[in-house]
């Protein structure tokens, strides 16, 4: 009895430092999303009412960048946005595929652009978007040129 006691002190004594470390170490994420926004000069960043903060950590890979947010657009408004502002920013309009899911494909000289955007259940009107750039590489843009004559 004694000895569950212990570990009961000892367990609820660290809950609220590992609360704490959790709660520092989203800020940190949370300000190098917005020092990477901020650097994002030619890229649509929708309304929004909430960052959505990746899971596993705020980047798949070095040169992929990902962002999230819970928007109020609806999820046509959203896609009509992306569709109007990417290209007015320079981004060359790949392909779309709607399903129950929106995913639109841009891109630039140097760059993809990957947009989901879905249905935010939590709310009755709203979306979810996610998006996601990557570099391309010389070898990307070699192609794509090889490709085009």
């Amino acid at each position: 009895m004694v000895v569950l006691r212990c570990l009961l002190t000892v367990f609820c004594l660290l809950i609220p430092s590992c609360t704490k470390h959790q709660q520092s170490q989203q800020k940190k994420i949370v300000d190098i999303i917005v020092q990477q926004e901020a650097m994002l000069v030619d890229i649509a960043i929708p309304l929004y009412d909430e960052r959505i903060i990746p899971l596993n950590n705020f980047s798949i890979e070095s040169d992929t960048l990902v962002f999230g947010y819970k928007s109020p657009l609806a999820c046509a408004q959203a896609q009509a946005f992306f569709m109007n502002q990417m290209e007015r920013y320079g981004w060359q309009h790949l392909v779309s595929f709607t399903s129950e899911d929106i995913l639109l494909q841009f891109q630039s000289p140097d760059r993809y652009c990957s947009i989901i955007i879905k249905k935010d259940v939590s709310r009755s009107d709203g979306s979810s978007i996610f998006i996601y750039i990557k570099k391309a590489s010389t070898q990307d843009n070699d192609e794509f040129k090889t490709s085009e004559h």
